[in-house]
């Protein structure tokens, strides 16, 4: 089967995911909270609001662990433990090590089209709390923490030089395109660029185990189907 057809489906397949309606909870005079309904952006950049990073257009960059490939991602350098964001609503499809992408997590859109890599997470904690394969995340909720591991056979290892999140956003039209040469990887610099324009806030949650939520909660249509 064919797929250079679907190219000229992605603009759609991305941005119409990323746009519509929702409710998102804002913070009252009072001190209190309410839901607040809204129609636009409701994808969320990957790093969490007050955390720095940098990033320029590194895809399709030569790589040459394992064997010679092309960077199929973005990678935003940021600081160890900054707290990574789902930027989308979805499902958990893939979750563990990965010799590649050290501590990974692979979340599905609800439509099946769009699916999120998000890589080289923190050794000793790489996840949020609770977060397992198979379970429903929001856009904007907290799904784990930057840092440098990968680049091993052996779990939990840390040998990326540099910490950074490698994101990676693949649209499938066809299942048999999952895990095969007919994958589709799109370049997401300038869609990283878009999503700083909405940034998910969090706040620490849990002092013992040192992990962190998101502050406002936020719900979409294909969260309650």
């Amino acid at each position: 089967m064919k797929f250079y057809d679907y190219y000229f489906e992605s603009y759609s397949a991305v941005l119409g995911g990323f746009i519509g309606n929702y409710s998102i909870e804002v913070p009252n005079e009072d001190g209190t909270k309410s839901y607040q309904e809204k129609y636009g952006l409701k994808a969320f950049l990957p790093i969490a609001k007050n955390y720095n990073f940098s990033h320029y257009d590194d895809f399709g960059n030569a790589r040459s662990y394992g064997f010679k490939r092309t960077h199929l991602g973005n990678d935003l350098m940021g600081s160890i433990g900054t707290p990574i964001i789902a930027v989308e609503s979805g499902v958990v499809e893939n979750l563990g090590w990965n010799q590649y992408g050290g501590w990974r997590v692979g979340i599905r859109s609800f439509d099946g089209k769009r699916y999120y890599y998000y890589a080289h997470l923190r050794k000793n904690h790489p996840y949020a709390q609770n977060l397992e394969q198979g379970m429903v995340v929001k856009a904007g909720d907290v799904i784990g923490y930057l840092g440098m591991t990968g680049y091993s056979t052996k779990e939990n290892v840390n040998n990326i030089n540099v910490p950074h999140l490698h994101f990676g956003m693949q649209l499938i039209f066809d299942e048999s395109q999952v895990d095969s040469p007919n994958e589709i990887w799109i370049d997401v610099y300038q869609i990283i660029e878009f999503l700083k324009k909405n940034r998910s806030e969090v706040y620490k949650a849990n002092e013992e185990t040192k992990d962190y939520e998101r502050k406002f909660d936020f719900m979409e249509n294909s969260l309650m189907e």
